[in-house]
């Protein structure tokens, strides 16, 4: 995981408006042109989960062609008014019917989960929750604290994570929705967004028997890319990137090749963070031969973190 020595410059920096420079961002845009990023103290912060139920597991669906074959209609009506009803109710039964196309795809995706259905039907938002320190408690991060933190100055973070196996079951996926309110501010939130964080594929590929065999294994994984997306929330939350380049990235994901077009923020041990163009944030394992010269300098965490002194480096 990466260092979370990158944190928040407090109220500051997420109270100002877009394109303002909160107190560090210009050293930041200074040390772009060398390719350091500055370090910025960690901050008190309380974790808010979903407060019952299992952790959100899914199998890894394509819709890409959910819907897609749809006849022509004519829509026969005697005036305008009747044509327009007409045209509703086709949109209606339209996207009813690409509604239920997939979910059926969905279905059939989660099925990849079928050999882990007990691991997960015991894997609560406590347990994620347990879990969590083990992986930021090192070089100065910190873990999330109680609640009554917030009486004391402390961030509030509600968090609504989603994690996603790949039909090859080498890899996991994790999307998390994140709002984080400032202290003694409650009523809105001073950032949100949502972050996608993709693990590392795993050797075993196709085999459940590595992540079945062991119930930690899978539990522990999901906790390292948890802690993984508040790394590059807390960092986006504070550092201007108006000024990061804009690149076509090529990663995978567990035994697929993808693409994605965005800012490129950062680039360490593998993996690339960028802000694509819908403003959400990625975490993801760089296509081999896209890795930075920094790569051969530092260790590999099976979420993609690093062991050891991170070597963060700003792809240019």
């Amino acid at each position: 995981m990466q260092s979370w020595g990158m944190a928040l410059l407090v109220s500051v920096a997420l109270a100002c408006s877009p394109g303002c420079h909160a107190e560090g961002a210009d050293s930041v845009a200074t040390n772009a042109a060398n390719g350091t990023v500055s370090p910025i103290q960690p901050i008190d912060w309380v974790l808010r989960l979903p407060a019952v139920g299992n952790v959100s597991f899914r199998g890894v669906a394509d819709f890409n062609h959910a819907g897609v074959k749809q006849s022509a209609m004519l829509y026969p009506a005697p005036n305008l008014i009747g044509m327009l009803a007409a045209v509703a109710t086709h949109a209606a039964l339209v996207k009813s019917s690409r509604n239920s196309e997939k979910e059926k795809i969905q279905a059939q995706a989660d099925k990849v989960l079928e050999p882990y259905k007990g691991i997960l039907a015991a894997f609560s938002y406590d347990d994620l929750r347990q879990r969590l320190p083990a992986f930021v408690e090192n070089d100065g991060d910190k873990p999330p604290l109680q609640d009554d933190a917030l009486q004391k100055g402390a961030w509030l973070v509600v968090s609504t994570p989603v994690f996603s196996m790949t039909q090859d079951r080498s890899a996991i996926v994790l999307d998390n929705t994140v709002a984080m309110f400032a202290p003694g501010q409650l009523e809105r939130p001073a950032y949100t967004n949502v972050v996608r964080v993709v693990s590392d594929p795993r050797a075993h590929a196709g085999s459940p028997d590595a992540w079945a065999a062991d119930g930690n294994a899978l539990k522990d994984e999901s906790a390292r890319l948890f802690a993984d997306s508040f790394d590059v929330v807390f960092r986006d939350a504070q550092i201007n990137s108006a000024e990061a380049p804009y690149k076509t990235v090529r990663y995978t994901e567990g035994d697929a090749e993808r693409m994605e077009r965005g800012q490129l923020l950062a680039q360490v041990c593998g993996r690339a963070v960028l802000k694509t163009l819908r403003g959400t944030l990625m975490s993801v394992p760089v296509r081999a031969g896209e890795a930075s010269s920094s790569d051969n300098q530092c260790g590999r965490g099976t979420a993609g973190g690093t062991s050891g002194e991170p070597q963060q480096t700003l792809a240019r």
